[in-house]
């Protein structure tokens, strides 16, 4: 139980945070989560109006499934959509995905830094999770004996992965974990676990006075952390669950013009046009000076309205420029993998494109979450660009994901006849200047699904 001393700085943090946790969600979402989340603001605030861009998701999706079937049934290389150059770019630019959620999570691993044995433990754990994306037993039990030494730091790693939540025992435990990792700590983190614990079938049956009472706080804060509990997902994994094609939108571009020179896009058409509806505005200056008890409630429905479609514009508009600002980044430091392949991706971390960035380490994590880019070399992740270093002899610096590609160029164009051991592998590096031990290229081999030399030998 709450102290009802709980005082007056406490209660205001609530509400800024209430606040911001609102636009670190947005910053986390996905393209179609985003429009998701827009079309249910816009049903429940008159305020907001919605306006499809040419081209909005549905569209393009839309638009590919057509232009797919189209070449496949009757291979017809007539033009067929509309002639609107930076539109067709973004269409070609589509990918269709069916990814489980066991194989996002992996892939998310594989990029992750840690030692062997805690990375199988994690795999281990991963390989476990149920379609709702929880632990269906404690994870000692779900271990091996040799991994029950890492089930703490491998849980660990898991529950701070995306999506946000998963690796949890239960949908409770799992709202607890969304909201430490979207940033709730301290007294707040502990008033939200005893809400989402004690509290919820109380606010379902609007008992809101009796839930500020019982956890010493006022009525509008439980208000608030009611709001933002509705922006997360209790069951994460079953995004990933269903037989339905994901087809992915790219939201940056950074590709060489007809010059050589690389050009930076945001995709404007991946999301519709927000605004708030001018009559709204309108009727709050009108019942301003409304002094009737219906004028006065009036004027604080509509301001309510006109406050939240703001937010949400606001919400908005920072999303895309952190975005921007990060592909510009991204476009200075990865300049040689726009220009000439992955291979000659950089190391770049999280924390340096932050500073250049000029925000938080925690906010570029979530605009790379979920996201794309378009690329002259095809689609990748945005998380992807992000990488440890791997330093070469002469002091030249490669991204891990560099190393893995040069691996696997070297196992694809070897011409001795014999597969190419790990050791082999780990010397042609070294020549390179590329210091890479076998174990380490016994590692990214793995992450790359290919098989030992023993195998490929076969």
């Amino acid at each position: 139980m709450i102290s009802q001393g709980l005082d007056l700085s406490l209660k205001q943090e609530l509400k800024i945070n209430a606040q911001l946790l609102q636009t670190m969600e947005t910053l986390s979402l996905s393209t179609e989560e985003l429009r998701e989340k827009i079309k249910k603001e816009a049903e429940t605030n008159p305020a907001i109006i919605i306006h499809e861009n040419t081209a909005s998701y549905d569209t393009l999706a839309s638009q590919y499934r057509m232009k797919t079937d189209r070449r496949e049934n009757f291979a017809d290389d007539a033009p067929f959509f509309s002639d609107d150059k930076e539109e067709s770019n973004w269409i070609e630019g589509m990918v269709s995905k069916r990814e489980t959620l066991q194989e996002h999570l992996l892939s998310e691993l594989g990029m992750m830094q840690m030692d062997d044995d805690t990375r199988r433990a994690t795999e281990t754990l991963i390989t476990s999770l149920d379609r709702n994306g929880f632990l269906p037993a404690e994870p000692l039990f779900l271990l091996k004996k040799e991994e029950q030494p890492y089930a703490e730091k491998a849980t660990e790693i898991l529950q701070s992965m995306e999506p946000e939540g998963v690796g949890a025992r239960n949908w409770r435990e799992s709202l607890i974990i969304q909201a430490r990792l979207k940033g709730m700590k301290g007294t707040e983190l502990e008033l939200f676990k005893s809400f989402v614990v004690s509290e919820l079938e109380k606010m379902k049956a609007g008992k809101t006075e009796q839930v500020a009472r019982e956890l010493g706080i006022e009525k509008e804060d439980v208000e608030a952390m009611f709001s933002f509990l509705k922006t997360l997902t209790p069951f994460p994994g079953r995004k990933y669950d269903g037989d339905y094609d994901e087809y992915i939108v790219p939201e940056l571009s950074i590709k060489k013009d007809d010059n050589g020179h690389l050009r930076l896009q945001l995709n404007k058409n991946a999301l519709p046009l927000v605004e708030i509806d001018s009559t709204y505005t309108d009727m709050a200056a009108e019942f301003k000076d409304d002094k009737t008890e219906e004028g006065k409630a009036a004027e604080k429905f509509i301001k309510e309205k006109l406050n939240s479609a703001s937010s949400l514009i606001n919400q908005l508009e920072m999303r895309a420029s952190t975005l921007e600002k990060t592909g510009a980044v991204l476009m200075e430091k990865q300049k040689d993998f726009f220009l000439m392949g992955p291979k000659y991706m950089k190391g770049l971390t999280m924390q340096e494109a932050a500073a250049e960035v000029g925000v938080h380490e925690a906010t570029i994590s979530r605009i790379a979450a979920s996201k794309y880019i378009d690329t002259d070399f095809g689609i990748y992740p945005i998380r992807m660009l992000f990488s440890n270093k791997v330093e070469s002899a002469s002091g030249e610096n490669y991204s891990k994901n560099a190393v893995k590609e040069i691996i696997s160029e070297i196992i694809n164009t070897n011409t001795t006849g014999k597969p190419l051991s790990d050791q082999k592998i780990s010397d042609i590096l070294a020549k390179r200047g590329i210091k890479a031990a076998r174990r380490t290229v016994s590692k990214y081999r793995h992450e790359l699904d290919i098989d030992s030399s023993f195998e490929r030998s076969k």
